[in-house]
């Protein structure tokens, strides 16, 4: 009887990882690039909820908290917490519901050659670039690139570090990263990870305004 019980249990367990291996995440976020703006707004769902987030001025914080409850896409689970999507998607996912001081402070820029994006920013002392193809799709496989280190934190504060550092520059000023200095490497899921998500977003700029939408499935 006991062994039965195990059984059981084995089974449900194997069936809720099989839900899990099956889940959906969608995305959908307007962000203005040039200026704050309170119509930015980050729309995401996963594991059948729906979540739409903006920035509230008065709290200085997501008026859903997407900056946790994103942790669900953001990690395998909640032991492991390894990387399921690329560091970089999850950054940029929450700017919409960031002060715009966030994105002036990370030095965000997007770039465009017809459809195809350039998005650049810097986040605690990590550089991040998101390249979409020439019809401005992202794909979690190839569109993510990280340099970590390429800042450091003084006094409570980043700073770039003198070897990426533009000639002239101000070292806290993370536009004046030379980005022809510093090494990217593909930013992915962890390869530990229990679960990753893949597949392609679409992006587009208009009139410096950013929007990205698609939706991703486990993997």
């Amino acid at each position: 009887m006991k062994n039965s019980k195990f059984i059981i249990a084995a089974l449900v367990l194997v069936a809720v990882a099989g839900l899990a291996v099956a889940q959906k995440v969608s995305i959908d976020l307007r962000f203005n690039t040039e200026a704050a703006d309170a119509k930015n707004y980050f729309n995401w769902s996963a594991n059948g909820k729906a979540v739409k987030d903006g920035f509230d001025a008065a709290t200085g914080a997501s008026k859903a908290q997407s900056t946790t409850a994103f942790n669900a896409v953001r990690y395998d689970n909640d032991a492991t917490k390894k990387n399921a999507i690329p560091a970089g998607l999850r950054s940029l996912v929450l700017y919409p519901v960031s002060s715009w001081d966030t994105a002036t402070a990370d030095a965000f820029t997007v770039t465009a050659n017809g459809k195809q994006l350039v998005i650049r920013f810097v986040h605690r002392g990590t550089a991040y670039q998101i390249t979409t193809d020439n019809k401005g799709k992202i794909d979690t496989d190839d569109s993510f690139k990280i340099a970590a280190g390429v800042g450091e934190n003084v006094g409570g504060k980043f700073l770039i570090k003198d070897e990426f550092l533009k000639a002239g520059g101000d070292k806290a000023n993370m536009a004046d990263l030379d980005w022809g200095k510093i090494t990217l490497v593909d930013d992915e899921a962890a390869e530990a990870a229990t679960v990753d998500y893949d597949g392609t977003l679409t992006a587009t700029l208009k009139k410096g305004i950013l929007t990205v939408k698609g939706n991703l499935n486990a993997d």
